[in-house]
């Protein structure tokens, strides 16, 4: 069965997985957006995307939102064990 997930569902899943590549670090949206058009998995993302569907994983537990202390306006994201239990028990890393 060829599974289609929505734009949103696409979206966190790449936020996920890539905060999990990169732990215990952290990545900003604008990032993850440029690293998702490089490598093809979402060819059109934009970092506003990045940032409403990390809020709404931190809402679930599964992501951590930073504030830069030098620049109070910037967010980073990490994955919390909640999403690293998430991704794993789901076969999705």
């Amino acid at each position: 069965m060829d599974f289609k997930r929505s734009r949103p569902e696409q979206v966190r899943l790449e936020v996920l997985t890539q905060c999990y590549g990169y732990r215990p670090g952290s990545r900003d949206a604008e990032h993850m957006a440029s690293l998702a058009r490089r490598d093809g998995e979402i060819a059109d993302a934009v970092p506003a995307e990045f940032e409403t569907e990390a809020a709404y994983l931190a809402g679930k537990g599964l992501v951590e939102i930073l504030q830069e202390e030098l620049a109070k306006g910037h967010k980073r994201y990490k994955i919390t064990s909640a999403g690293i239990d998430y991704l794993e028990a789901n076969g999705l890393v």
